[in-house]
């Protein structure tokens, strides 16, 4: 059976089984383990640009934050400590061809319209109400409850000065319209508080729901407020390109008691305690910012 002998050599084994040869081939060699695929994760990029500032955010496409992408330094910011694996992941995966990858670029070359620039329309003068008087709106009126009004929205910007020296921006007598304002605006670490002032010669009892009683009538307090908050929230958020909340905060001076069970109603003299003690929301940088857009007078005229 020499004439089989190739075969041999090249199949590694034969043997004569029956008068007949047969060849036993060497097992294949086993398959290399099939790595596990990572999970789909789909990236939403939103480009962001304020004055000076450029960013690319970064969201999953369920909403949840990931972080931004600082086209100015080109510092990949995460939004939180778990988050920045992702960050690197949707950074990684940015095509060339996407609109996303067209703004660094743009950044790192130099150009400035990052973003599609908007119809062209009148450019009205704005003022900056970082010059307005806690209450401007009703100061000037003979009426002893307008004469109260301004006192007690001057004691309230005097506490909430203080503030100022733990980085939060103050503005007062914010104009929601042209007969509507808002007390007092404060802006800092732990977010944004709209804060109306009330000043009264009686008792106030404010119940757990936000029902509030003084003189013995039910007030529309905090009500009022949180329309306002909601309002300013929105009107803030559509200037800076944001998505910005703000707190209603009702600020208590009675020559009486206050008895409050309701969070968004407090004593004038805890102001500082109240507004410090909530959670952190902004980071310091972002403070400025949205400080920035609030004191221009066009972010709230322009919804008049």
């Amino acid at each position: 059976m020499v004439e089989f002998a190739w075969m041999k050599s090249r199949s590694g084994t034969a043997e004569t089984v029956g008068g007949a040869l047969a060849v036993a081939e060497p097992p294949a060699p086993a398959a290399p383990p099939v790595p596990l695929a990572k999970p789909v994760v789909e990236f939403v990029y939103n480009p962001w640009k304020l004055k000076d500032l450029r960013r690319l955010y970064i969201n999953l496409s369920d909403g949840t934050k990931v972080g931004y992408l600082d086209l100015a330094t080109l510092d990949a910011v995460p939004d939180s400590a778990g988050t920045g694996d992702l960050l690197q992941r949707a950074l990684a995966g940015l095509s060339p061809l996407t609109a996303a990858r067209h703004f660094i670029h743009a950044a790192q070359s130099g150009e400035t319209h990052l973003l599609p620039s908007p119809p062209a329309v009148d450019v009205l003068p704005w003022t900056d109400l970082a010059a307005h008087r806690p209450g401007q709106l009703i100061d000037g009126h003979e009426d002893a409850s307008y004469r109260a009004g301004v006192a007690g929205e001057q004691r309230t910007a005097g506490v909430l000065a203080g503030l100022e020296r733990t980085g939060y921006r103050i503005l007062h007598s914010v104009p929601l319209s042209p007969r509507k304002d808002i007390d007092h605006l404060v802006i800092g670490p732990t977010g944004l508080w709209a804060i109306n002032t009330k000043s009264t010669t009686y008792d106030v009892t404010a119940k757990a729901d936000g029902a509030v009683y003084s003189d013995g009538y039910r007030q529309k307090w905090v009500e009022s407020i949180i329309r306002d908050a909601t309002v300013a929230g929105e009107h803030l958020s559509v200037a800076a390109r944001m998505d910005l909340q703000c707190r209603p905060l009702v600020a208590i001076w009675s020559t009486m008691s206050v008895a409050s069970n309701y969070e968004g109603l407090v004593v004038g003299v805890d102001l500082v305690g109240t507004i410090n003690g909530a959670a952190p929301v902004f980071p310091p940088e972002w403070v400025d910012v949205v400080y920035g857009v609030a004191r221009r007078s066009d972010t709230w005229t322009a919804h008049h």
